[in-house]
């Protein structure tokens, strides 16, 4: 009998293992993608168990626009056309909201997606002065995110879990700005954002309703900015003028995160969550139940 039960999970770990495998394949793939609450990172379903969640983050990050360009039109003419200056965007403050998922896949391998909403704002000269000589504010609309990912277990034992997690998503975000110096003009900012975070580490279990967890990660981020700035011209023959400006944006970082869960009941937990990086800082939570 004892066996047999090692057998079986001699076999759940070569599923946790190819999982994670297939994790490290992404990594090569030229898209990044994740930073959002992880959560413990270890497995805590059982083969078929759901759970549905609330989850919360607030992160304040800086991105990097580089490979600039910009294409000018007069009344939809085109203008001028060449390449611009690389930024550095601070303090960008992301705020999202999800619910989410889970579903045990094999033995020690549970998997989960999220569908939520997401803003971001930015302001008080968060680029350079020559970027917006009038000072910026920028509260974008509430708009759509997605994510999903893995959870493992490598090794457990007494009240230690070893364990990783990978996880993705994809957030859009989009607005206008018109500072008071261009009373004219409008300034209209789409951001799209695809994150990855991969993470391993430890999960201690202090007591039957209370644990902590943390350890490091990898973070990184891709994505594309796109500034469209239209006016009139001041002097006749008057003609719009739109100006389209784009930036790739690219970060990458290495961190680490500190996280406790608490029980709440037989099937009910609460999680909040630090992670900090060179580029971000994160504060998450997270409310789930289980079936």
């Amino acid at each position: 009998m004892r066996n047999e039960e090692n057998l079986l999970k001699g076999e759940e770990m070569r599923k946790v293992t190819l999982g994670f495998l297939f994790i490290l394949i992404c990594l090569s793939c030229p898209t990044a993608f994740g930073l959002d609450l992880m959560g413990p990172p270890a497995a805590d379903l059982e083969y078929g168990q759901l759970k549905i969640g609330i989850d919360y983050s607030y992160s304040e990050v800086d991105l990097e626009l580089n490979n600039g360009r910009y294409v000018t039109y007069l009344d939809g003419w085109l203008d001028e056309a060449g390449s611009k200056h690389s930024y550095s965007l601070k303090n960008m403050k992301v705020r999202k909201f999800y619910a989410n998922l889970g579903y045990g896949l094999a033995y020690n391998l549970d998997s989960f997606i999220r569908i939520g909403g997401t803003n971001a704002r930015f302001g008080n000269y968060a680029f350079s002065p020559e970027f917006w000589p009038g000072g910026e504010e920028f509260d974008s609309h509430t708009d759509f995110s997605v994510g999903f990912g893995l959870k493992g277990t490598f090794y457990e034992e007494d009240n230690l879990k070893l364990g990783g997690l990978f996880q993705v998503n994809r957030s859009e975000f989009d607005g206008a700005i018109q500072p008071a110096d261009w009373p004219v003009a409008d300034d209209y900012v789409e951001m799209g954002l695809t994150e990855m975070q991969i993470a391993v580490g430890l999960t201690c279990k202090i007591s039957e309703s209370f644990s902590v967890y943390g350890g490091p990660f990898f973070h990184c981020i891709n994505g594309e900015w796109d500034d469209i700035y239209s006016e009139i011209t001041t002097e006749e023959p008057y003609q719009l003028r739109t100006s389209k400006y784009s930036w790739d944006i690219e970060e990458d970082s290495i961190g680490g995160y500190l996280g406790a869960n608490l029980n709440l009941g037989e099937n009910c937990g609460f999680n909040i969550e630090y992670q900090h990086t060179s580029a971000a800082d994160v504060l998450g939570l997270n409310l789930v139940w289980k079936y």
